[in-house]
């Protein structure tokens, strides 16, 4: 099997919570090695968060298998200085520290890339590392708010909905820490320096708006909720409503799709007016929901899976755990815990071939300190009286 493109790169991971940690998961399922520097006595939060399966948490599990895990106090001047020591080892640092907390700790990126020019450093915050909100508390669903995001979603006429999964800490935060950091990693293979990367999950969620934004920057239009025409606005591209209460998504965007669809489903009249006004769109979409509530959802996949008509049935998390497809595909793998295998979602990126094996369990709390510590050239009386002082 070919080496995975990330073996070899080392990274400090001193976040909490959800976005650091999907981030420097992608990364480690990449072939990186991922330490979790954690807080004496609190640590990740996400650790200590129910439900529990024996000892383990299962968000702990969900973003930290296969990571090591030590407990290292930053407000100690001694904590910096092991922090420092493990600067100069690795590759990476990923921080979610609000602007200018790692500074005022002495630990910032100038500090800590003078010992170690290579160095490159990430820092995931709500808004920034300047503008005015850049020292606002904040979660997904400010982000998302601020962004354009959650206004835009829901059906039309109605209220903003809250989305279900966190856009934000996932698609504006891990994700672009994890392009910016691979990126940087690159660039260093021809400079040999590091640098400081900037990821704002707002500045993230903003840029996922960009779509939707050339239509006003073009044309002067702004996005109505429910309205677009891959947002509920078009019959062609809308969530419906079967028999049995289930829902199927329908995604004919292409005119040969949409063809496909209403010759199957009996209203071949409606194939020439896929982009007609809002109103024929309305009343398209009736007739089909009518249509549709004959039969449940099952009914109409099966009928439709064989056809390119783009219909997909809304599944549950529970049957998409179950879906064939995912199955197949080994999105669903075995992540060992000291109380045995626990299912896992697998990582979405792999090489050509490679189907995900079981993943190393979710580090104890503190569980490697004292081999980092060694390796950092500390002797076990040095490790005592850290420990005794509450710097470890």
């Amino acid at each position: 099997m070919e080496p995975k493109p990330l073996e070899g790169i080392r990274i400090l991971d001193l976040t909490r919570l959800l976005p650091g940690g999907f981030c420097t998961m992608l990364l480690l399922d990449l072939g990186a090695e991922v330490l979790k520097v954690e807080e004496p006595g609190r640590g990740d939060y996400v650790r200590w968060m129910p439900p529990f399966r024996g000892e383990t948490s299962s968000g702990h599990l969900a973003l930290n298998r296969g990571k090591q895990s030590m407990t290292l106090n930053l407000k100690d001047p001694r904590g910096v200085e092991v922090l420092g020591k493990l600067c100069e080892t690795h590759d990476v640092l990923l921080e979610s520290f609000r602007p200018g907390v790692m500074d005022r700790l002495g630990a910032g990126f100038d500090v800590m890339s003078a010992r170690n020019p290579s160095l490159v450093w990430c820092a995931i915050t709500g808004y920034g590392q300047d503008g005015p909100y850049k020292d606002r508390a904040g979660h997904d669903a400010n982000y998302l708010g601020y962004a354009g995001v959650t206004d835009y979603n829901g059906w039309a006429g109605g209220p903003p909905v809250m989305i279900g999964t966190q856009i934000a800490d996932l698609g504006g935060g891990a994700l672009m820490a994890a392009i910016g950091i691979c990126a940087a990693l690159y660039g260093r293979t021809a400079t040999g320096r590091g640098r400081f990367i900037d990821i704002s999950m707002t500045d993230g969620a903003f840029s996922w708006m960009g779509y939707q934004a050339a239509r006003y920057f073009f044309a002067g239009e702004f996005p109505v909720r429910g309205r677009g025409h891959i947002s509920g606005g078009q019959a062609c591209y809308r969530l419906y409503e079967c028999g049995d209460g289930g829902w199927i998504a329908l995604g004919a965007l292409e005119p040969q799709f949409w063809d496909v669809f209403c010759t199957e489903l009996g209203v071949p009249e409606f194939v020439s007016l896929q982009g007609a006004d809002q109103g024929e769109q309305d009343r398209m979409a009736a007739r089909i929901t009518e249509m549709l509530s004959t039969a449940g959802r099952d009914e109409w996949v099966k009928r439709f899976e064989h056809l390119e008509a783009c219909v997909a049935p809304i599944n549950t998390l529970e049957e998409a755990i179950d879906d064939p497809h995912l199955v197949a595909r080994g999105m669903v793998t075995t992540a060992m815990t000291p109380d045995g295998p626990i299912p896992t979602i697998a990582s979405p990126i792999r090489q050509l071939r490679e189907k995900p094996g079981p993943i190393g369990p979710a580090p104890g709390f503190g569980e490697h300190t004292d081999v980092v510590l060694r390796e950092a050239g500390y002797d076990d009386a040095a490790i005592a009286s850290l420990r005794a002082d509450g710097v470890i």
